[in-house]
């Protein structure tokens, strides 16, 4: 990062390249470029950060310095704008462009690959896109209208737009000859086609449908004057704009294709589906189970969101959740005179409650697991409960035998030794049972498993574990 100083002024501040040796000074650097440099220099400073340094930099300077890098950077090279913001979740990055003035912002949007443009736009209001969308070519607008219209986790979602697409009658020296011309065109943008699907060209008929595949191998040893047409793959794979993402999976894995095609409903070429990006989509789908298991609303958050968001998300998730306990703890209250004879009982009932509990998150995480590869559906309730049922049987047998050993040496009381070793496999059973099948039923009633499966688990086990352990303790106690 020298050279822009070095470039600029000779104060002294040249001691920004010392910051490649000491990677937490990095976003103090940028800071002051951000503040102090010229356009051309701040741009220079950006290119120079170390690539596993770039999103750790950004995400450590302060909301208004990443607003004003953004806001500069997408007028003085808005490319370098467009790469920036894929180093940000999409709603963060939404947000730093809406404050971004709409013909800049455009400027930026139209640099970003496809599929970058509808995530980020989508994140926006209807009102805040539309400004930005105005300001866009009349085609590529309309393009990335008709792409915001697709869920993303469907081909249309997914798919990007960069393709080679050509008419079938065209001949191979014309198509060579104009990618050559794009590729020197693209190049003086430093963009070339970086995004581009390369593998293969698209050919269509004069009404615009897809008419065949052609591998780049075959027209780079295609005879000049040949047509396309007789170069093209005819029967080839190609799939639907809103074919869900769950049969994209299975069209990958029963083809050794590294892009789809995919057409509307009159057969017109739309764009292409990339294994990669389905492979993606899915990684990102189990991150986003994983932060909803943990009580995140959306599946999403970073602590360089605004806090009252933060904040009023997880608000969100932890107040039902609270009544959802004194439910279970209302178990308890039935039974205080049995607690008062015999006190001890309260030290253990977290522990059998607890261990029930993780037994029932372990049933949940399969199902949940089971459920991503397309393995069971609502309608293998019963066959999970069995399968369930039949480990329990096993798991119960063994933690009732710890829980006897445990509670009969700790209290010295044969009495609660065979409370808890009596009380934990019942209890074992139902949490097998509930925690494998309520991902299945809140599935088929159309709530979502990954979030609520966590606390109906818990509340259910809680009770049931207080109400077995307090029960038996009352009949033997």
């Amino acid at each position: 990062m020298a050279e822009p100083h070095e470039q600029g002024n000779g104060d002294g501040n040249g001691a920004t390249a010392a910051a490649a040796d000491h990677p937490a000074e990095l976003p103090l650097r940028l800071a002051a470029d951000v503040r102090e440099a010229t356009d051309a220099q701040l741009v220079l400073a950006v290119r120079d950060l170390p690539p596993e340094e770039t999103a750790w930099t950004v995400d450590h300077l302060s909301p208004d310095d990443q607003q004003a890098l953004l806001d500069r950077l997408a007028r003085a090279d808005p490319g370098l704008a467009a790469d920036l913001l894929e180093h940000f979740d999409d709603s963060q990055a939404a947000a730093l462009l809406r404050e971004v003035d709409p013909a800049a912002a455009a400027l930026v949007v139209i640099r970003m690959d496809s599929d970058e443009q509808a995530d980020v736009l989508a994140e926006m209001s209807e009102a805040a896109s539309g400004e930005i969308l105005r300001q866009l070519p009349r085609t590529a607008a309309a393009d990335l209208r008709q792409r915001l219209g697709y869920p993303d986790d469907t081909a249309g979602g997914l798919m990007i737009t960069e393709i080679f697409r050509f008419d079938e009658a065209d001949a191979v020296e014309d198509v060579v000859r104009r990618l050559r011309e794009g590729a020197a065109e693209e190049a003086r943008d430093g963009e070339g086609y970086r995004a581009y699907e390369v593998r293969y060209l698209y050919t269509t008929d004069a009404a615009g449908r897809l008419s065949g595949v052609v591998p780049m191998r075959r027209l780079v040893l295609g005879a000049r004057s040949a047509k396309l047409a007789t170069l093209a793959i005819r029967d080839f794979v190609k799939t639907a704009a809103d074919t869900p993402v769950e049969e994209l999976e299975d069209l990958f894995d029963r083809v050794d294709y590294s892009a789809v095609p995919v057409e509307d409903a009159r057969g017109r070429l739309l764009g292409v589906v990339q294994r990669a990006a389905v492979q993606e989509h899915r990684g990102e789908a189990a991150e986003e189970d994983l932060a909803k298991t943990g009580g995140i609303i959306g599946g999403e958050e970073l602590r360089s969101m605004p806090v009252g968001s933060r904040a009023g998300r997880r608000l969100a998730f932890l107040l039902p959740v609270l009544g959802l306990t004194l439910v279970s703890a209302s178990v308890i209250g039935l039974y205080e005179p049995t607690i008062r004879e015999s006190p001890g009982l309260a030290k253990f009932l977290p522990v059998v409650a607890g261990l029930c509990g993780s037994s029932g998150g372990q049933a949940v995480a399969v199902s949940m697991r089971e459920i991503s590869l397309g393995l069971i559906k609502t309608r293998d309730v019963g066959r999970v409960i069995r399968k369930e049922v039949t480990a329990a049987l096993l798991i119960g047998a063994g933690v009732g035998l710890a829980l006897f050993l445990t509670g009969w040496a700790w209290s010295g009381d044969l009495g609660m030794g065979l409370t808890l070793g009596f009380a934990a496999p019942p209890v074992m059973l139902l949490a097998t049972a509930v925690g494998g099948s309520v991902p299945l039923l809140l599935r088929g009633v159309g709530l979502d498993p990954a979030m609520m499966s966590g606390p109906v688990v818990q509340t259910t086990i809680d009770m049931a574990a207080f109400l077995a352990v307090l029960a038996i303790a009352a009949a033997v106690l």
